[in-house]
């Protein structure tokens, strides 16, 4: 089943009617009040479908369960909620592999440049053994249940100056998530990393702190990037998982019937619908963009693939056994 933006809004709004699934009485628990923070802003299309799995939590419980979205890094930011989730302190939150890479360090494989080669190859990472191994290690090493993993498609640049090949990102001033393996990957093609939280890359890039941020187009159009940077680069170098998370304390307080409504609408939104909208959202969002700057359709992908050895290389000599698992296997993903 695939979604647009307006299906998705329109679920949301008539998110009161619930599905065939088990619902919740007013014998069974009081009110329950949930909070997601995520860092996208409200026109972002994974904005759209927390509000849509919210609406359906909500009407498949009777009201009982009220999912409060904090949207655009209102409350945390990306790395900041996933912290919150380990304490305790937060019960959803919108996070990623990449951002969980900073304390279990071999889930950072996602992030890694040119490892994932199109959304079909995501598919089979995401949704097969891999994203089951995935979801087993964030629970067991940090506390944090993903409910489901989910697809924010793959990053370009947008920039100041054109960047057509991996030597015009020499010394750039280069934006780039709290992520390890982001901030070699800058470095690699010999941009200086600038890790700044998303919400704060308009400014960065309207001042001159920052040259160049790497992001999924989508997002560049809908935090309308493109009025402060006048040039796109369509890399596609990593693809971006984002996923809707929670604190496995919390979830564990929950009835169980609540956490089946919970895990069961998780999927259905991220996983099952949102990811043909994604798709999509995607290939307009960079037709958008292309028509806002100057884009480069076909870069010298190459020039930019012949730095990345390095990257892979000492991931693995970072994370071990494991991280190399991983990475064969998304590899071994490819061909399947």
């Amino acid at each position: 089943m695939s979604i647009s933006r307006r299906s998705v809004l329109s679920y949301a709004a008539g998110a009161a009617s619930a599905m065939a699934l088990p619902s919740v009485t007013r014998a069974q628990a009081g009110p329950i009040n949930l909070v997601l923070s995520h860092h996208q802003p409200i026109t972002h299309i994974f904005h759209k479908t927390a509000e849509a799995f919210a609406g359906r939590v909500k009407a498949q419980t009777n009201g009982q369960v009220t999912i409060d979205i904090k949207p655009a890094s209102q409350l945390f930011n990306l790395r900041t909620a996933a912290e919150a989730l380990q304490l305790g302190t937060l019960d959803m939150c919108h996070s990623d592999l990449g951002t969980l890479a900073n304390w279990t360090p071999s889930l950072g494989f996602t992030g890694l440049p040119f490892l994932i080669n199109d959304f079909d190859h995501a598919h089979r990472v995401l949704y097969g053994p891999i994203g089951k191994q995935v979801c087993d290690l964030a629970k067991d090493s940090l506390g944090v249940e993903i409910l489901s993993l989910g697809g924010n498609g793959f990053r370009v640049f947008l920039s100041k100056k054109p960047i057509q090949k991996a030597d015009d990102a020499r010394a750039i001033r280069l934006r780039v998530p709290e992520v390890p393996t982001y901030v070699e990957m800058a470095r690699a093609m010999g941009a200086n990393p600038t890790p700044i939280p998303v919400g704060e890359i308009y400014t960065a890039l309207q001042t001159g702190v920052v040259d160049a941020v790497e992001l999924p187009a989508d997002y560049i159009v809908a935090a309308k990037l493109y009025e402060v940077a006048g040039f796109a680069t369509k890399t596609h170098h990593i693809f971006t998982e984002v996923s809707i998370m929670a604190s496995a304390k919390r979830m564990a307080t929950l009835p169980a019937n609540v956490q089946k409504i919970i895990r069961d609408n998780a999927v259905q939104a991220y996983q099952t619908e949102m990811w043909n909208a994604q798709i999509k959202e995607q290939q307009d969002a960079w037709a958008e963009l292309a028509r806002r700057v100057k884009a480069f359709d076909a870069p010298d992908i190459a020039s930019f693939r012949n730095k990345m050895a390095p990257v892979h290389a000492n991931f693995i000599g970072k994370t071990g056994a494991q991280g190399k698992a991983f990475v064969e296997a998304v590899q071994a993903a490819a061909k399947a």
